[in-house]
């Protein structure tokens, strides 16, 4: 073999460009080579989060190890790769001395503003390393080698609730994290970064809306000073528990701190997943039948009902109150294809409670439908905008009412006013309770964020309800359904969605919809358990039924019928994973 063509073929093997001067290919390139490198002896394929810069890490070939002392009768990749692991010279970036944290031990650092819990920071090659790397990398990562030549400033936060794990979350300041990973970065020749689609974990910004932010616990400098200091954390403060942040704001930094420990290795995540996926369930349960008290569909538990569990007459008003006169805001809101940050249109849809406590639902619940007042906004800046590659726009086909041309600049003021306005109703001039009303809420509130409204901040909003989760629930399905495909199951007519408008008024009334037709569920299975108690048959099952019920259980779908009431809306616990429900094969299920 020419040396060309021995170079050529070491190059391919490699996958990489690498300067290969000074090696003399006329030592090798008789020996007997495997150039045929098989799955099994690559490993597990890196996941991109730390990635192999160049053929040193890829196939831990460099032009320096390849000087045989001696000649062995045959080289394969895997020989060369199992060489004892050198180390390139970080002496010039590690013993960083950080300048001192002006906060005392309990204190808020005004400084530091982003922060990585110590989960990331250790758990990292568990967690967002491949194979290779990771078995590379690990020893670098336990807490006596973190302490090598570093320095850590940590911080504690309690999660804003009692129930639950009550131990505070420790972190450090994001840049001694990204410290940490340049000087790995430089020892093992590789690109360590914060892994794409989890840059939140590593970056956590604290404190808005009057939220806990971190407070100092200390400098540690030795594994012995880590474990001195989270031993002994101070107990909570004043604030540490979030008592002046709006529920939203709670919610969302709970939500935060539970993604902290939501990433979990391979062998892990399965059944984790199960746990969270059965509690979610459940919390979509609660919502449904707090959404029936607000419209007066159904009573707060106070003690073990009694029937008659008879369907409800929808030509007649329901007889009940609509609990804390609750006023829903349904919102929509669409963007432009083309560029995500231009929003083009934003729909209202408002049902105010207090004008339904005497009238009937009506016959396909049209009564409550003709008392929703909708808006539907368009930028002005952007009304040349139109969608028609993904969905078809139809910003100009507004079909309850006339559509408003406002500036960009002002239609944060427009949803401030909507949500936060003192409706009549009470006469004492406070705030009323809203609720919001989405389908799939994820990406329209990040869309009124980027209008510049904090919905977060707003200090009456009960909640958020979400349609596109309680048809799921009332579907028992794990897959997200469009709004279309709730309307037609409900019967409700629609036209033109992809108009904000349209779609905000589609998505309350499918609320109303779906809040129905649950209850009337419910109360049909009540009358039927009822009978058989009657009967003496209440605890008789099939086992089909047992079968089925049993899974439902496990799955969350279960939440006790008419024994419970939803609860208080609360923000989203963050307790271990639940344990099985206590409910029995021969419970009413669902709602």
């Amino acid at each position: 073999m020419e040396d060309e063509e021995f170079m050529q073929q070491l190059r391919n093997l490699t996958c990489q460009t690498v300067d290969w001067s000074g090696f003399d290919p006329s030592k090798w390139r008789d020996e007997d080579i495997d150039w045929n490198i098989s799955d099994d002896s690559k490993g597990e394929n890196d996941d991109g989060y730390a990635s192999d810069a160049s053929i040193l890490s890829v196939r831990h070939l460099d032009p320096s190890k390849v000087k045989p002392s001696t000649r062995p009768t045959q080289l394969r990749v895997e020989d060369v790769a199992n060489q004892v692991e050198e180390y390139r010279d970080a002496s010039d970036l590690e013993n960083t001395r950080w300048p001192e944290v002006s906060a005392k031990q309990g204190e808020h650092d005004p400084i530091t503003e982003l922060f990585t819990p110590w989960r990331m920071v250790q758990e990292y090659p568990n967690l967002f390393v491949g194979k290779r790397n990771g078995q590379r990398a690990r020893h670098l990562f336990t807490l006596e080698e973190l302490h090598e030549n570093r320095i850590w400033d940590l911080f504690y936060l309690y999660r804003p609730s009692n129930e639950g794990n009550k131990s505070p979350i420790i972190f450090v300041p994001t840049y001694q994290m990204q410290h940490l990973l340049n000087v790995i970065n430089r020892k093992l020749d590789v690109e360590f970064t914060f892994p794409r689609g989890h840059q939140d974990l590593f970056a956590m910004p604290f404190g808005q809306s009057n939220t806990a932010k971190p407070r100092f616990l200390g400098r540690s400098t030795s594994a012995q000073e880590w474990s001195q200091l989270t031993k002994n954390v101070p107990a909570r403060k004043p604030g540490d528990m979030s008592e002046k942040a709006p529920f939203l704001a709670k919610q969302e930094l709970t939500r935060r701190l539970q993604s902290i420990f939501s990433p979990q290795e391979k062998g892990k995540k399965n059944k984790n997943n199960q746990y969270k996926r059965s509690n979610l369930h459940r919390t979509w349960g609660k919502n449904v039948k707090r959404v029936q008290r607000y419209l007066g569909l159904r009573r707060k538990v106070q003690s073990i009902p009694e029937g008659p569990f008879t369907p409800l007459d929808l030509t007649q008003p329901t007889g009940i109150e609509p609990e804390k006169s609750v006023v829903f805001v349904a919102i929509d809101l669409e963007a432009y294809e083309l560029d995500q940050s231009m929003i083009t249109e934003v729909g209202l849809a408002i049902l105010d409670t207090a004008e339904i406590a005497n009238v009937a639902p009506g016959e396909g619940r049209k009564n409550w439908f003709d008392l929703i007042k909708a808006r539907h906004i368009r930028a002005k800046e952007f009304s040349w905008a139109q969608n028609h590659r993904h969905v078809q726009g139809r910003a100009e086909y507004f079909d309850f009412g006339e559509s408003e041309f406002i500036e960009v600049a002002k239609i944060a003021s427009v949803l401030k006013e909507t949500i936060e306005v003192k409706y009549s109703a009470g006469g004492d001039g406070a705030k009323r309770p809203v609720v919001l009303v989405f389908h799939d809420q994820s990406a329209d509130l990040k869309y009124i964020r980027m209008l510049g409204y904090d919905v977060a901040s707003a200090d009456n909003i009960l909640e958020v309800v979400d349609t596109r989760e309680m048809y799921q629930y009332l579907s028992r399905s794990n897959n997200a359904t469009k709004l279309s495909n709730v309307c037609g199951y409900l019967d409700i007519p629609w036209k033109n969605m992809h108009n904000a408008g349209n779609d905000a008024v589609y998505t309350l009334q499918a609320m109303i919809g779906l809040a129905i037709e649950m209850r009337q569920k419910s109360l049909k299975r009540a009358a039927v358990k009822a009978q058989k108690a009657e009967s003496g048959n209440e605890g008789y099952v099939t086992y089909s039924e047992f079968t089925e019920k049993k899974d439902d259980i496990d799955e969350g779908w279960v939440s006790s019928g008419e024994q419970t009431d939803g609860g208080e809306p609360t923000y989203v616990s963050e307790s271990p994973a639940p344990k099985p429900a206590h409910e029995t094969p021969g419970e009413d299920w669902e709602l």
